[in-house]
C-alpha cells in the first residue's frame, strides 16, 4: 500500500476522499503532527482521525490532484513537496481549494507512514507553476 513516499502521499487523498479514517490511522505514526488545516494545527495521531472524522460528517471530496511531486529521500525519512488540490461539498456548499503541501514520511517495517503534514492554501488567482509537472489524480467520487 505505502511502498514509495509517492505512494503514501497518494494513499492519504484517497483516504480523505473515501472519508475513510481507518486508513488514515493506518497511515500515520502515533506523534503525527499537522499545520494549515482546518484546525490549524494538530498534534497527535487521536487528534488528527476527530478532526477528519468530524470532517468527513459536514464535508466530501469529489475530486483531488497532486502536481509537481517533489520527493527528498534521507535513508527511512522523506519529504515530499507538491501542489494540491481539490474540489468537494461541505455543508452543501460547493469548494475548490488548492495550494502547496509538506509531507514528511518515516519507513517503518517496510511502509512509509506520515509524520508530518503541512497545507498552505493559495487564492484562487495563483497561477500553476511553471516546473515540470507529474500529476496523480483521485476520481470522481459520488455520495
Amino acid at each position: 500500500m505505502t511502498a514509495t513516499p509517492q505512494a503514501a502521499v497518494r494513499a492519504w487523498w484517497q483516504a480523505m476522499q473515501d472519508g475513510d479514517p481507518h486508513t488514515l490511522g493506518e497511515l500515520t505514526l502515533p506523534d503525527y503532527l499537522s499545520s494549515g488545516g482546518p484546525a490549524g494545527r494538530s498534534v497527535g495521531r487521536a487528534a488528527l482521525l476527530a478532526e477528519a472524522s468530524a470532517f468527513f460528517a459536514q464535508a466530501r471530496i469529489d475530486a483531488w490532484s497532486l502536481d509537481d511531486v517533489e520527493v527528498r529521500q534521507y535513508g527511512d525519512t522523506a519529504v515530499c513537496a507538491y501542489r494540491w488540490s481539490e474540489t468537494g461539498t461541505h455543508l452543501d456548499a460547493r469548494f475548490e481549494l488548492h495550494g502547496l503541501a509538506t509531507d514528511v514520511l518515516v519507513r517503518r517495517d517496510g511502509r512509509w507512514l506520515h509524520l508530518a503534514h503541512h497545507v498552505s492554501a493559495l487564492p484562487a488567482t495563483a497561477g500553476a507553476s511553471g516546473g515540470q509537472s507529474s500529476t496523480v489524480d483521485g476520481s470522481a467520487m459520488a455520495s
